[in-house]
């Protein structure tokens, strides 16, 4: 991974590198203020509550292990000196408790659990991109790179008046945040507010709260566009994680996925650690099992039907009885995670083509794009299971609903193009593309209307040839 396209010269014309030597220096670079200590945006963030809300305090502090007193006490310093918290000596109408929680690397961090907050918080109700709009903008690019924030929130100042609000108490009295805190509800909506604005207008750049890339089709484009980000992140007053960026890469890891000029692919990492898991024993790790495959779907055709005899043992009514479906089904997903497949990046003037079909249990789709060699490639799988209603529709009615499903499924993809829908069902030819509405069968009816935002053709393709997530799971 981070196989570094820019050479030397390159970075140091774009003032990335340069300031490593001159970071002591009075000479020092214009971007070297990127790289030192913790940022702060001009703006400071109000916490606004609702109009009924009810103060919640702790008077007592949660119980730390007495092994990790010393850990709590010196983060505790490293926050203070750092200005993120300070020291509250008046009583307070809010106060929360500390939690210590252990990190991958062995390390601790200090959070706050402001649940009793959180509940009368007034979100700010920015819409955070999905991953697939984020990952959708990538194009042709083939020059990444990858820019992180340090402690993104801790960037954004409290007011006066919200600052009590975070008060917490621990065994060596109480504090406050002075800075945006982590795990309050409302901190990723604003801090990415923030960052659209930071960001607005700027070509070649993604971002999702603290992760921002920076992308283009060709070196110099992608080296024009890093220095314009780096000068309004600079503006903004945004400091960047050294350690977590990378700069002119091939290949990056971003959002859980591997982007690069071929495609995009799972994280070797996210992977692993699904392969890793064992089968589980109780309800609690079949959901993080069908946790983690999730993440994983839009690499997985049909997944939904594979994991069935699992999520089923989810059922209230179903007592826990792990047996041969069971296993099987926990190995085929073992397998399909082991394929290394890598889907196409979303090009919106590439010819596209939804293609679907409904088994007796679920439903599958893929979204395909010709690419300029000629070939189509797959940009994303789907799948999901049908309610039990569903499961008692005709044959035609399955696949109408599939074909309706898959189509708003791939809307942020689909809709404001003209594309193709493949199927392998002849009626649906007529039924969702040429027959008046007035002549379907209601249930028909309700889907085709579902469709009538988008302009698409309806094909048939014979079984045999049909484009479903079935032959393409051959595909790496």
């Amino acid at each position: 991974l981070a196989v570094p396209l820019l050479g030397l010269p390159a970075l140091q014309a774009l003032q990335v590198v340069k300031f490593l030597d001159e970071l002591e220096s009075p000479k020092a670079t214009l971007h070297a203020e990127l790289f030192k200590g913790l940022g702060t945006l001009k703006d400071e963030y109000h916490i606004r509550l609702k109009p009924d809300a009810v103060p919640f305090s702790l008077s007592v502090p949660r119980r730390i292990p007495i092994p990790l007193l010393e850990v709590v006490c010196r983060e505790l310093d490293k926050l203070e000196n750092a200005g993120v918290i300070r020291r509250v000596d008046k009583p307070t109408p809010w106060c929360s408790g500390l939690v210590v929680v252990r990190k991958d690397d062995g390390s601790y961090r200090l959070c706050v659990d402001l649940t009793q907050l959180n509940r009368v918080v007034l979100r700010e109700r920015h819409i955070l991109p999905t991953v697939e709009q984020v990952l959708g903008l990538l194009g042709d690019a083939t020059v990444f790179s990858k820019l992180d924030a340090t402690a993104s929130f801790h960037q954004v100042k409290l007011s006066a008046d919200s600052q009590e609000l975070t008060t917490f108490i621990t065994p060596y009295g109480q504090y406050c945040f002075c800075r945006l805190p982590f795990g309050i509800t409302s901190a990723p909506e604003y801090f990415q507010k923030q960052m659209a604005r930071i960001l607005e207008g700027q070509e070649g750049v993604a971002n999702m709260i603290d992760d921002i890339l920076v992308f283009g089709r060709t070196r110099q484009e992608h080296d024009a566009r890093l220095s314009q980000v780096l000068a309004r992140l600079a503006k903004a007053g945004i400091t960047l994680n050294q350690d977590k960026c990378r700069f002119g890469v091939s290949e990056v890891s971003f959002l859980g996925v591997v982007v690069s000029a071929q495609g995009i692919r799972p994280d070797p990492s996210k992977v692993e650690a699904a392969k890793a898991m064992e089968a589980p024993t109780d309800v609690a790790g079949v959901r993080r099992l069908l946790g983690m495959v999730n993440h994983l779907a839009r690499f997985l055709p049909h997944i939904s039907d594979v994991t069935a005899p699992i999520r089923a043992l989810l059922n209230k009514s179903a007592s826990w009885v792990w047996q041969h479906d069971q296993t099987a089904a926990f190995e085929k997903v073992k397998e399909l995670l082991t394929s290394e497949r890598c889907m196409a990046k979303y090009h919106p003037s590439y010819a596209t083509t939804v293609s679907a079909d409904a088994s007796s249990f679920g439903l599958g789709a893929v979204l395909l794009q010709t690419q300029p060699s000629g070939e189509r490639r797959p940009v994303a799988f789907a799948s999901r299971s049908m309610t039990e209603t569903e499961q008692r529709y005709s044959q035609t009615e399955k696949e109408a609903l599939a074909t309706t499903w898959a189509i708003q499924k791939f809307d942020e993809f689909v809709r404001g193009i003209t594309f193709d829908v493949e199927t392998d069902h002849l009626p649906l030819v007529s039924l969702l593309g040429k027959m008046e509405l007035d002549l379907l069968p209601p249930r028909i009816q309700r889907l085709r209307l579902k469709t009538m935002r988008y302009q698409f053709r309806m094909l048939h393709v014979p079984g045999k040839l049909l484009a479903t997530a079935d032959t393409l799971s051959r595909i790496t």
